[in-house]
């Protein structure tokens, strides 16, 4: 009874740290047995007029069957990589994920990209099939990606972004093909490439609407924009949001980190228990005790102030699940970080802390995503609840 008192005092001191957001990973991968994309998939997904990166017949199975191939062809499942000069030119059947001074993409990728670099060029036979996340100083997108969501000083696409563009930047140059939307936030757009005099110009375009904001007007040729173009006019790239969103994201970091250091000294246990809650077996119960601690604290704080039950009490009540939904993205994010530490065999407390920085970083990425960061974020709330609670109420088997 005392043991269980001391952890519930832990971990309540551990809550009282906290601030909120999500999170995401890095590492490198082993290849196993994979099912090769089909051509079928490529072509579906395929933007009118663009020609896509040929699959090896090799490498290409039918439906239902697998194919073990090379490592330097093919991988399976999500990559995790790292280092100084990053390039991917083998096919990867899931999400990619890297963290590096200059990244290079010349393949094609099945799922999603986040990258975190200082450079990255998605060349002419680069095609991502979903999105792409990026935070960077510059990008160049000569290939095909399907959504792009950026931030960064510079972006160039002279290439195909099948869907949509949401970029913040001081640069935007489109001189490719945007096949529905582009919503950008920059000091300078361009639609037009400056080239010398009789020199053939790059001319962009943009399937849907257009809806900038820069220091000026640019010039949009005729025909250029299919749909609507609306323009904000900003005196100058606005620098306050850039640093409001650095100093968001290393306020999450540090709130991240000093939960899970408050963790490692009081609660060493809840940290490696926390691993098993998120399997196939327990993650209904860890959820619906995500969905039902909010739901349950409110019916009981109501129930008391109607039946006059003591006001500090209720207020009490209260305190513990702001504090307890406050720290929930916290905690979800330490448990992701353990288990990709776990199956990445990092086990010395130094590679668990970068690691752990680096998901912060995606998860906070992700979480900037109009929508998608909202869900995101509901989702991580009641599982990082869910943990907490099923830690101190369900017994161990």
């Amino acid at each position: 009874m005392l043991k269980n008192k001391s952890r519930i005092i832990a971990i309540l001191t551990l809550i009282v740290l906290a601030l909120t957001i999500p999170i995401v990973r890095a590492e490198n991968e082993t290849p196993e047995e994979v099912t090769s994309p089909t051509t079928e998939v490529i072509n579906e997904k395929a933007p009118d007029g663009v020609t896509n990166p040929e699959v090896d017949p090799e490498q290409t199975t039918n439906p239902g069957t697998t194919t073990t191939t090379d490592d330097n062809t093919f991988k399976k499942n999500d990559v995790y990589l790292s280092g100084d000069n990053v390039t991917v030119d083998y096919i990867v059947d899931g999400n990619l994920f890297i963290v590096a001074n200059h990244v290079t993409i010349n393949s094609q990728i099945g799922g999603d990209a986040f990258i975190c670099a200082n450079s990255i060029t998605i060349g002419e036979q680069g095609y991502i099939f979903s999105n792409l996340f990026a935070f960077s100083k510059d990008i160049h997108i000569a290939g095909v990606v399907y959504d792009l969501y950026a931030a960064t000083r510079n972006v160039t696409i002279t290439g195909y972004v099948y869907r949509d563009v949401h970029v913040g930047a001081n640069t935007v140059n489109i001189f490719g093909t945007v096949g529905r939307n582009a919503f950008v936030d920059c000091a300078t757009f361009n639609l037009v490439e400056n080239t010398q005099e009789n020199a053939e110009s790059k001319q962009g375009s943009i399937n849907g609407n257009l809806k900038y904001s820069a220091n000026s007007e640019a010039s949009i040729p005729e025909g250029s924009v299919s749909g609507e173009t609306n323009f904000n006019l900003q005196n100058a790239f606005n620098q306050n949001v850039v640093t409001e969103k650095i100093m968001n994201l290393g306020t999450f970091v540090i709130t991240i980190v000093a939960v899970w250091l408050v963790c490692l000294w009081l609660a060493p246990k809840f940290l490696k228990n926390t691993t098993t809650l998120l399997t196939s077996k327990k993650v209904l119960p860890v959820i619906g005790l995500g969905i039902l601690t909010p739901i349950v604290a409110i019916l009981a704080t109501v129930l008391f102030f109607v039946l006059g039950i003591t006001a500090p009490l209720s207020l009490l009540l209260i305190l513990i699940s702001i504090i307890l939904m406050a720290i929930s993205t916290a905690i979800f994010s330490i448990t992701l970080n353990q288990i990709i530490c776990k199956k990445l065999k990092i086990e010395k407390t130094l590679g668990i802390f970068g690691m752990l920085v680096v998901c912060s970083i995606f998860l906070w990425l992700i979480g900037l995503i109009p929508f998608v960061g909202s869900v995101l974020g509901l989702i991580v709330v009641i599982l990082g609840l869910g943990i907490i609670v099923s830690s101190l109420v369900l017994k161990k088997e």
